[in-house]
């Protein structure tokens, strides 16, 4: 009994981590930057973003368009190398587009 209780309780750790996960892509974003982040943390839009070295997350963000979001960013931790806004990835154009706004 003891053995099943077991593996009920983290079955159910696994299925809330995997509905966590995809509640994240869907509202949340990821960036890595060029180089390292000077600030650890940055309130961007009511966006808390955490930086480990040169990545960047924030758990939830507000809908805008992907470029228009990456340029605030940017424009305050400095150029990226990739952004992941809300489940939608930027491509090689908008990455482009949205290094125009970092900040030097």
């Amino acid at each position: 009994m003891r053995i099943f209780m077991t593996a009920l309780v983290a079955a159910s750790a696994l299925s809330t981590l995997g509905m966590a996960t995809g509640a994240f892509a869907a509202e949340g974003a990821v960036l890595k930057l060029k180089a390292p982040s000077k600030a650890p943390t940055l309130i961007q839009d009511g966006a808390m973003w955490r930086c480990n070295g040169d990545v960047c997350a924030a758990p939830q963000v507000k809908s805008l368009p992907i470029g228009r979001a990456c340029r605030k960013v940017a424009a305050e931790l400095g150029a990226v190398v990739s952004f992941n806004y809300r489940g939608a990835d930027l491509d090689d154009a908008g990455i482009a587009d949205c290094n125009t706004a970092a900040k030097p």
